[in-house]
């Protein structure tokens, strides 16, 4: 009796593991916060985009290495329109970079010319690029 009393220990001490279950993995992850933001150094653009507004558009570095800008644009609408015109010098990254923004307002059907001074541009210059929205 007492053999298989010991034996009977024996077999439930092995089917027993001996060691507690690991608990099983949560369903959700947990989300983590992350420690950088990226703050733009020009307000987004609002408005709609109107390339077609733009006329004359010339961007030049003049012999003190300042960029400036100008152009036309045209309001072909019967109502006036408000357009934003942002200029930017430099390779586009596709990250914030700095630029000038005017804003012209346009009666409807007629035009407006814009110039804008000291464009701020790297030192190794680089191509001028224009945005044109139309605001309002």
């Amino acid at each position: 009796m007492r053999t298989l009393a010991v034996a009977l220990l024996l077999v439930l001490t092995g089917c027993g593991g001996g060691s507690d279950p690991e608990p099983a993995a949560s369903a959700k992850p947990k989300a983590t916060a992350s420690a950088t933001t990226v703050k733009p150094t020009v307000a987004p653009p609002e408005g709609t985009p109107a390339p077609e507004a733009l006329s004359k558009f010339t961007c030049d570095k003049n012999s003190k290495g300042t960029w400036s800008a100008s152009g036309y644009v045209a309001n072909a609408s019967k109502g006036k329109v408000t357009f934003q015109v942002t200029v930017y010098v430099g390779e586009a990254t596709g990250g914030p970079e700095q630029a000038k923004t005017q804003r012209v307002t346009v009666a409807g059907g007629g035009s407006a010319k814009f110039s804008i001074a000291k464009v701020p541009a790297p030192k190794a210059g680089g191509p001028c690029h224009v945005q044109v929205l139309a605001t309002a």
